[in-house]
């Protein structure tokens, strides 16, 4: 998997992107974050993947799944 670059821990990008309105698709929500903390649209599509693996993994929406990642050591 590829390495995503922030200025930011992923966990941290991820609660970020958790803050933002639940009326906003979190993709929307994860890109304004991914783009905020120095990253670009590989660092976006590189943690999409990642929180889109999680949900289909553990059967969850990609709000619950990103909320499970950022938890992760």
């Amino acid at each position: 998997m590829a390495a995503v670059a922030l200025k930011v821990s992923i966990p941290r990008a991820l609660k970020d992107a958790l803050a933002y309105p639940r009326g906003e698709p979190f993709e929307q929500a994860l890109g304004r974050s991914v783009r905020r903390h120095g990253g670009d649209y590989t660092d976006y599509v590189a943690l999409v993947s990642r929180v889109r693996e999680a949900a289909r993994e553990r059967k969850l929406p990609l709000r619950a799944a990103a909320k499970w990642l950022a938890a992760q050591p």
